[in-house]
């Protein structure tokens, strides 16, 4: 396991998007990425995961149906769950390598590719 500074892994996670295919770049035009230590029990609904430290990320997106019904811009959120990321992980570089691989994961499944 390894333990990073919030801002180490933020640069890391800043340094994995710009380094995606601009075709999963286009994802994020309606995508915010946040970081979170870990999730919350309510975040696993829905998933195969039972504990919450072992949940790597989650995406939740808004369709584009419900998001022409408002005034305001409504954007999806793909959060990264550092300290699930961290436990599997020995070294920086193995956390850089599981955020990309995360990123890639999660992104890949968007309709709009």
């Amino acid at each position: 396991m390894v333990t990073l500074t919030g801002r180490k892994f933020q640069s890391i996670i800043d340094t994995a998007v710009a380094e995606l295919p601009n075709e999963l770049k286009t994802c994020l035009e309606e995508i915010d990425v946040v970081v979170s230590d870990i999730a919350e029990k309510s975040d696993l609904l829905g998933t195969d995961v039972e504990d919450e430290i072992d949940l790597l990320s989650l995406l939740v997106t808004i369709p584009k149906s419900d998001t022409y019904q408002s005034d305001s811009v409504l954007r999806g959120q793909l959060t990264i769950f550092k300290m699930a990321i961290e436990k599997i992980c020995v070294d920086e570089s193995e956390v850089a390598s599981q955020v990309a691989i995360t990123l890639l994961e999660e992104l890949g499944y968007q309709p709009s590719l």
